[in-house]
């Protein structure tokens, strides 16, 4: 069973966050602390800190090959990414390859064609009709999903804005006299993945892919809370970015890395892109259509007839959250100029 862990809405009261984890909350000191619990936090932090350039060896070790995040820093976001779609029955996000997705993104101009924009129309999942019998062919197209499209000038400078950050493109700093410099998805997730397992050590005394599944969802019900990150104008709340990304990653057509083997799609009842075989195929031999039976046009589906009634299947209350997280998500792009 599909379960979302959503950021706050508008109109609910965001958690509460204890003052000592705001962000610009003094650093404690060992000095200060006698409790064996509080002396491990700090312990852990301390050590955190004395551990910076050896987390730059392993920057430079994760782009040798061909990765961003070094193992903490995924390990970290998996287990961020199985908070907001948890595993049961059904794989959760880190399975559905939601963290992939991501790091695919983050990584999109470490090939020769950024991996943006996938090429079409066609993938191989489906056949080509066969329009002299009406029936699926054998023959199948290749699969196009997987040739990215090369990007126009104006669109390699905005995407490379977006994943490195205004200030290290030329010619992408042209907005920045309006709403300020735009902070890089590289950055911004480097950033917000130390702060999540700052949060956790002092919260719980430990990273938060260490911790336990309920430790881990009592520290993630307070990233949401106000002064758990520092305000950054250019950028909407950790969390809220990283349920759009999780759900990009568990629901799009998997060519983009997340989305594995089509099982985010079968969790929802979604078929996934369908073409070039369609539901009706031609038949030149009857001159009419050829109605698949699993997947009519012209009559409800075999499972929507229960004892000789119709009855359409509502979508379920999970589907309902993620329609309504992507209309969330896609919201504040309805009102932009083209």
């Amino acid at each position: 069973m599909l379960q979302l862990k959503l950021p706050a809405r508008g109109d609910e009261r965001p958690p509460d966050l204890p003052p000592e984890l705001r962000w610009d909350a003094p650093r404690p000191s060992a000095g200060l602390l006698l409790g064996r619990r509080e002396f491990l936090k700090v312990l852990a932090l301390l050590l955190a800190a004395a551990a910076t350039p050896f987390t730059r060896v392993r920057h430079v070790y994760a782009r040798t090959r061909g990765r961003f995040f070094t193992a903490d820093e995924r390990a970290t976001l998996e287990a961020l990414c199985d908070r907001i779609i948890p595993p049961d029955r059904d794989p959760g996000a880190r399975e559905l390859g939601a963290p992939r997705y991501i790091e695919g993104l983050l990584t999109a101009f470490d090939t020769r064609v950024p991996r943006i924009f996938a090429g079409g129309p066609f993938s191989n999942r489906n056949p080509f009709p066969d329009n002299r019998t009406g029936e699926p062919s054998r023959r199948h197209p290749r699969n196009d999903f997987r040739h990215f499209i090369p990007l126009t000038r104006v669109q390699e400078i905005r995407w490379r804005a977006e994943i490195f950050g205004s200030k290290n493109v030329p010619g992408a700093a042209f907005s920045d006299a309006n709403r300020g410099p735009l902070t890089g998805l590289r950055d911004f997730y480097r950033q917000s993945l130390a702060r999540v397992n700052e949060i956790a050590v002092r919260m719980a005394g430990a990273r938060f892919p260490n911790l336990s599944t309920a430790e881990q969802d009592r520290v993630f019900g307070l990233l949401s809370a106000a002064g758990a990150f520092a305000p950054d104008p250019s950028r909407p709340g950790f969390v809220a970015l990283l349920v759009q990304h999780t759900i990009q990653g568990c629901f799009s057509v998997p060519e983009y890395g997340g989305n594995r083997h089509g099982r985010g799609w079968a969790m929802l009842g979604l078929e996934g892109d369908d073409q070039p075989l369609g539901y009706s195929v031609f038949s030149r031999a009857k001159d009419d259509y050829n109605e698949r039976p699993d997947h009519p046009m012209s009559t409800p589906n075999p499972d929507e007839v229960v004892g000789g009634v119709i009855t359409p299947r509502p979508l379920s209350p999970d589907a309902v959250a993620v329609q309504d997280a992507i209309l969330e998500a896609t919201a504040p792009f309805e009102s932009r100029p083209c």
